[in-house]
């Protein structure tokens, strides 16, 4: 009866009493849902966040790392591979003037793989001379230094001078090498 008699006398300032404690438990019931919410995620994100940012660092200086190593060796594609190898044969320690570059002769030997060999020799007008056997092994030790992609696999060395067996050389060689990269195959990147 007390109910009864509650309702039946009521009044807008009871109104707004009665709504205010309804809406009040309904905020309660609310807010502890999304304070529940709120620290499973918060315990979520205090055990993921020191793994993804680790993760990232680790991918950003690996990824800083192979950018490095690919302007280093400027031998990035295989575009212009002729640029490279004249970059090296110019260089202060090699000193080996102009050189020919044969185009490459691709060839796979294993499979999604494609090795590309390049044939070099001194451009005609200064084969005649020959060159310092120093010079050509600074040119080889270049060539695979600078990139970890190409290897000297053959070297043709010929006297420059034709000599009788008792005479002195002046260690003068004519030369040919050819240096050999390896990479994907084009049909293996484009299956990926």
């Amino acid at each position: 009866m007390a109910l009864r008699e509650f309702f039946g006398s009521m009044n807008s300032a009871r109104w707004i009493i009665v709504v205010g404690v309804l809406g009040s438990v309904g905020l309660a019931i609310n807010g502890w849902r999304l304070y529940d919410e709120r620290s499973a995620l918060q315990a979520q994100l205090a055990q993921e966040v020191p793994e993804r940012a680790q993760n990232i660092q680790f991918l950003g200086r690996l990824f800083s790392k192979l950018q490095a190593d690919a302007e280093r060796e400027g031998f990035v594609t295989q575009d212009k591979p002729d640029l490279y190898f004249r970059g090296i044969a110019t260089h202060e320690t090699v000193k080996l003037g102009q050189i020919d570059v044969d185009p490459a002769q691709p060839r796979s030997y294993y499979k999604d793989t494609q090795d590309l060999t390049y044939t070099l020799r001194p451009q005609v007008s200064k084969a005649d001379e020959g060159f310092p056997r120093d010079r050509l092994a600074n040119f080889m030790f270049k060539i695979e230094q600078e990139s970890g992609r190409v290897r000297v696999t053959r070297i043709r060395l010929d006297p420059a001078q034709r000599l009788k067996p008792w005479e002195v050389s002046d260690d003068r060689w004519k030369w040919e090498i050819a240096a050999t990269s390896r990479a994907k195959a084009p049909s293996a990147g484009a299956a990926k």
